[in-house]
């Protein structure tokens, strides 16, 4: 049975980001990296490895912060967020979930709104004839990327022009970099999906190597390599 669950991303952040027993770590070899690693971790005694290592891609201009450091992430600037982000949702084409993550039915009226102006920015929402976004992404794609995905809770406060609609997401055909989402191949994808449980706080970290030794000491277990 598909869950019926509001349409914003920052409805799913039930705990705090200390409470987390699944943890996913993006690693990339520079900042301004299009390519990049990913390892799943559970918390045990200390961060433990899940799986094998993948590769995924990364924005067209690599990664950018979401604060304290520069370049920030700001909205159409090509980089994926850098930092420690909930995985809130999952969503994709099927009407039935795969995985216990809360489920978005991509069909053809949802879009994600990206219009900087709208009350509705970085949110999930029906499209609306009589009250369009001036900019949205439809969820429903040609190219199906996101046939299968996850949403990455970065700006959960919808501050203005920071970045809208990141995701975890299905490889484009040529594998080209993304416009500021994580991307990689559907059988990991399927995986990653299927492993994601809400109950255990599942969150993202997205940074270049240079970081990963300062974030070392708050996730113990993690390997930087």
């Amino acid at each position: 049975m598909l869950k019926t669950i509001p349409i914003f991303f920052s409805s799913f952040f039930f705990f705090t980001l200390h409470a987390s027993e699944q943890l996913i770590v993006v690693l990339s070899p520079e900042l301004n990296s299009t390519a990049a690693t990913m390892q799943r971790y559970e918390k045990h005694t200390a961060w433990e490895k899940i799986g094998e290592k993948i590769p995924v891609t990364l924005g067209r201009s690599g990664l950018g912060y979401a604060s304290g450091k520069t370049p920030l992430k700001n909205e159409g600037d090509g980089r994926s967020p850098a930092g420690v982000f909930r995985i809130s949702s999952a969503f994709g084409y099927d009407e039935h979930p795969n995985g216990l993550m809360p489920y978005y039915y991509a069909d053809d009226k949802l879009i994600c709104v990206d219009d900087v102006e709208d009350s509705r920015y970085n949110t999930f929402a029906f499209l609306d004839p009589r009250n369009l976004p001036k900019s949205f992404e439809t969820m429903r794609r040609n190219d199906e990327v996101y046939r299968n995905g996850a949403v990455i809770g970065y700006n959960t406060t919808g501050e203005k022009g920071r970045g809208s609609c990141i995701f975890i997401h299905l490889n484009h055909s040529d594998h080209r970099p993304t416009s500021g989402c994580t991307a990689m191949e559907e059988a990991p994808l399927k995986e990653l999906l299927g492993w994601l449980d809400p109950q255990k706080n599942p969150q993202i970290l997205q940074i270049p190597m240079s970081d990963c030794a300062e974030y070392q000491k708050e996730f113990e277990g993690i390997k930087c390599e």
